[in-house]
């Protein structure tokens, strides 16, 4: 749930997380058009089913008070996987506000943001990681659908 009535002004979610009162910021989405890579949207719902976003804070937890929460950090890094954005520093060439629409914020979040979701000693994070991979692709096969997981 989000205080703020204008989604292209998140000015008093800001202050709550800086309080410490915010653990994530509720998306908000404005109409518009010809907004860049909005295709990506079409994929939300499966990210959903999957159970992606559920697994990743049975995995990691929450990051604590934030405007750009777990659920957002997580929506970047797909976001940028399904734009073919390879590294979180090329979020510096996209325009900040066109891809906070995508996320339903104000703006994106720097790539510093994005690149501290894989913090440097990462041997249990990577398993964790996979981990989540396996309970994900668990989750979602099934006999009918010829997919295996052993």
């Amino acid at each position: 749930m989000s205080l703020d009535r204008d989604a292209s002004d998140r000015t008093f979610d800001r202050q709550l997380a800086y309080l410490g009162l915010l653990d994530d910021a509720a998306p908000l989405f404005r109409q518009g058009c010809a907004v860049p890579g909005a295709g990506v949207l079409l994929a939300l719902p499966c990210l959903v089913e999957s159970g992606l976003l559920r697994i990743g804070r049975k995995l990691y937890g929450e990051i604590g008070p934030a405007f750009y929460g777990l659920r957002t950090t997580v929506l970047t890094l797909l976001f940028m996987a399904l734009l073919r954005i390879k590294r979180p520093e090329h979020l510096k060439e996209r325009d900040p506000a066109g891809f906070g629409r995508l996320l339903g914020l104000d703006r994106a979040g720097s790539e510093d943001a994005a690149a501290s979701a894989h913090p440097p000693g990462g041997a249990s994070l990577r398993r964790a990681a996979r981990r989540g991979a396996c309970a994900s692709a668990c989750r979602g096969a099934r006999p009918s659908d010829g997919v295996f997981v052993r």
